[in-house]
């Protein structure tokens, strides 16, 4: 089924009273896309679990109408916080039988009374005088494709092979080439003999040390990627794609490209609707580490000059999507190079991210605040629970409360384990920094890193 009659963006900032949406976070399509036994072999079940509890966010963007499938009921103290914000709680449903691992929406395919639950949602929504419902995944796979047909729910996103083709690093580069956009300097290479030629090339080019980004073309959070600053060293890091990643042929090849010094990487997001509307929203600065996300600042505030230009460039885009079969959420990155040059697609995600979850804050909290988002993965001795948590920040004058609105709100209590694992217990913690000036929330960053450093994490 598809998406009819509503637009997302409208209904979590505007009309939040239209229809009902039964939210979804199926974090992992990306193996059910493009299944990998060796990445399948060597799963870290200990991160996994805690991952999958990333969720939570997602009761960011819900309404009081809308319905949430959770592996497990959140805490008691975060759902408070929530409310005492100012954010709307929806039904929240955990199927039966529920375990940390099982992907969600395995979870939901097996549960016949929780089926039969979504259906009376998507019966009353039938009706004259109902709400409509609609399924929104993180993600469209054939499993959302499933539970959508089997509760009689109108589908948010692409048809999940649409999905998978979009959601490929090749498919990104050859795209943005295909509209005219900038890209970085490499080519997408078919074997070995390819990526040692590309890296020559690159290597002669550089006027300086030699950076080059080896990519996977499919996985997220950093997977598949391979830093390269020696030539002599490209042998061993062959050796390790071979083990880790899988044969180039069968993955689909790889993509070989110079490593920029950035001036700022960027990310914004797409609604592409039914009929080709294309919105961009959530414009923001990203903050990385290497090739993996650890926040975001908003409002971008890059000039608007640049600003205009990126949205050129996503209209484009979107509209390119739209003519492939794509509609829905899309999550785009991009950056600006070190002579000031956008390149504004290096990787679309068709599909929720993190940031997604985290851009209709001012719909809740407002527009004032200058804010930044922070991540942190850490193993603490002891559990750390999200009263602890809240309580260090509140004795340090520092936690976000209606109160005292600005500081440091935490956005996810599940990631913080409770479960005692090999190393202790491994935390994830997701925070907010709302503040008057970016001056205050750096103050406000630097002390949050203190009292994480002193949980006596690694």
């Amino acid at each position: 089924m598809t998406t009819k009659t509503i637009n997302l963006v409208e209904a979590l900032a505007h009309e939040r009273d239209h229809g009902v949406l039964i939210w979804l976070f199926n974090i992992g399509a990306e193996q059910v896309w493009h299944p990998s036994p060796r990445k399948g072999g060597m799963v870290d079940r200990d991160e996994q679990q805690v991952v999958n509890r990333m969720e939570e966010m997602n009761l960011l963007l819900c309404r009081s109408q809308d319905v949430i499938v959770l592996r497990e009921y959140p805490d008691e103290a975060f759902l408070d916080m929530l409310q005492r914000l100012g954010f709307s709680l929806p039904r929240i449903e955990v199927p039966e039988p529920s375990d940390p691992l099982t992907p969600i929406s395995e979870l939901v395919l097996a549960d016949e009374a929780l089926l039969a639950r979504l259906r009376t949602v998507a019966d009353a929504g039938h009706s004259s005088s109902g709400a409509k419902a609609w399924l929104v995944p993180y993600a469209v796979t054939p499993q959302e494709e499933a539970i959508a047909e089997l509760c009689g729910l109108e589908l948010i996103g692409a048809p999940s092979a649409v999905s998978a083709q979009v959601n490929d690093k090749i498919f990104s580069r050859l795209t943005a080439q295909k509209l005219g956009f900038a890209v970085s300097e490499g080519a997408v290479c078919t074997d070995e003999s390819a990526i040692r030629r590309e890296c020559a090339r690159l290597a002669d080019l550089s006027d300086g040390p030699v950076k080059l980004i080896i990519k996977q073309p499919h996985g997220a959070s950093g997977q598949g990627m391979y830093m390269l600053d020696e030539l002599s060293k490209l042998d061993t890091l062959l050796s390790v794609m071979r083990r880790f990643g899988g044969s180039s042929p069968s993955s689909g090849g790889w993509l070989v490209e110079r490593w920029h010094n950035k001036q700022m990487d960027l990310n914004y997001q797409l609604c592409i609707d039914e009929g080709g509307g294309v919105t961009m929203f959530s414009l923001k600065r990203q903050n990385v580490d290497g090739t993996v996300y650890i926040g975001s600042q908003v409002p971008a505030e890059i000039g608007d000059a640049l600003e205009e230009e990126v949205r050129r460039c996503a209209y484009q885009l979107g509209t390119y999507l739209y003519s492939i079969g794509y509609t829905g959420m899309a999550s785009i990155d991009g950056f600006v190079d070190e002579e000031g040059l956008l390149v504004p697609v290096i990787e679309i995600n068709g599909r929720f991210t993190l940031s997604t979850y985290i851009s209709f804050l001012s719909s809740v909290l407002g527009e004032q605040h200058k804010t930044l988002s922070r991540y942190y993965r850490n193993v603490t001795a002891t559990p750390l629970t999200y009263s602890r948590l809240c309580g260090l920040l509140a004795e340090e004058g520092l936690l976000y409360t209606p109160e005292r609105p600005e500081g440091v709100f935490v956005y996810t209590a599940g990631t913080l384990s409770g479960i005692p694992v090999k190393r202790g217990y491994v935390n994830r913690i997701f925070t907010l920094i709302l503040a008057d000036s970016w001056q205050e929330a750096d103050a406000y960053a630097h002390k949050l890193e203190g009292i994480i450093a002193g949980l006596g994490c690694s």
